[in-house]
């Protein structure tokens, strides 16, 4: 049980507390006054061996004292005749600094510093964490497919597939096993049938083909407006509009329609009236959710447009071109799919401009010859 302190201690603990108080101002007035208004040296006069002992040993305790709380500094470079004479410090670290009685709490601005200067030593103790997967890199940092490994796909969840009860028997050379319940993906058939995939995207950029991404779930739009950007191609992120590929004389006849060379960029010309009504499809459909958009694939299939899906174990293989075995339920799984093909795209794309710009120089360099031969 706790016992109340007695007077006579608390009279004890005032009095100590008042001393260490008349202590601390008297430190604060000495820091305070500059080393030239001291005059230490008349203050000594003729001292005893005594006296020198007692003067030698406090300023060997100042300057100990200094060194632990910073408060004053210590010159080091004077006369061994001035006794190591203690020097006050012009300014401090934290002038503003309001410090607490001995018997009271920390203020918070004490609490502060102390949390600071901890955090300093601290703050940086611990493991370093490398090869994390972020998932964000998917859409706005996608790997190539040099750089696409099973660990990547599995950390996606690309191998995760449907319940047993939804599984389609044509899917079978897709599958790995089965636990609890569900599918589980062969990530070596994913990895290889995701490479030819982003090899077909790469050679229909690279010759100028019109790319166009389907992805109806929520949350892919933003997946398939950077997949566009790469490859300088098109995407449908709502309902796909039924005859846009087999009646494009009703859907596509108002779409706004111009000429452009091999670095995407309009000529200018006017097109003639037939080319005003051609017809205008895309050299290849990308579709991330096959089951929901059945319609767009049937269409693709009568204009003769390959078409590369991903397809889960509840999914036809069959109705697409060039299937991707792999869990199209999740945004991270589509997104790394997704951003894989895109990179393929835009190094298609990359390679396209600088045939263009090769065949370019060459031109120029060519009537720059015959100019010449002529003048």
């Amino acid at each position: 049980m706790l016992e109340r302190p007695s007077e006579d201690e608390d009279i004890s603990l005032m009095r100590l507390k008042d001393f260490n108080d008349d202590i601390v101002n008297r430190f604060k007035a000495l820091e305070s006054t500059p080393l030239q208004d001291l005059n230490l040296k008349n203050s000594k006069g003729h001292l005893s061996p005594k006296e020198k002992q007692l003067d030698t040993e406090l300023a060997n305790f100042l300057r100990k004292f200094t060194k632990l709380n910073n408060s004053i500094d210590t010159d080091d470079n004077v006369n061994s005749s001035s006794n190591n004479v203690v020097k006050p410090i012009r300014g401090r670290e934290f002038p503003f600094l309001e410090p607490s009685a001995s018997v009271k709490p920390y203020t918070e601005q004490e609490l502060f510093l102390r949390q600071l200067n901890h955090s300093s030593h601290v703050a940086k103790l611990g493991a370093n964490i490398s090869n994390v997967y972020f998932p964000s890199n998917d859409i706005h940092k996608p790997v190539s497919p040099q750089e696409l490994s099973i660990a990547k796909l599995m950390a996606a969840g690309v191998h995760l597939g449907q319940s047993t009860a939804l599984w389609r028997a044509s899917t079978q050379p897709y599958i790995y096993g089965e636990y609890k319940g569900i599918h589980i993906i062969d990530l070596n058939k994913t990895l290889s049938h995701l490479k030819r995939a982003a090899k077909v995207v790469e050679g229909i950029a690279e010759r100028g083909g019109i790319i166009l991404f389907l992805g109806t779930r929520q949350g892919q739009k933003r997946g398939l407006e950077e997949a566009a950007k790469r490859t300088h191609g098109y995407y449908v992120s709502s309902r796909w509009i039924p005859g846009t590929l087999t009646n494009p004389t009703e859907i596509s006849n108002v779409w706004e329609r111009h000429e452009v060379d091999f670095f995407d960029t309009p000529t200018g010309r006017e097109l003639t009236q037939n080319e005003q009504i051609s017809i205008v499809k895309p050299d290849l459909l990308v579709v991330l959710n096959p089951t929901e958009n059945r319609n767009a694939l049937n269409e693709a299939m009568q204009a003769r447009v390959p078409t590369i899906g991903i397809i889960d174990t509840d999914s036809e293989p069959s109705f697409v071109t060039y299937p991707i075995p792999g869990n199209d339920d999740s945004l991270r799984s589509v997104n790394l799919i997704l951003g894989v093909l895109a990179k393929a795209g835009e190094r298609g794309l990359e390679n396209r401009l600088l045939k263009a710009k090769a065949a370019e120089n060459a031109v120029e360099s060519d009537v720059t010859i015959e100019t010449e031969a002529i003048a």
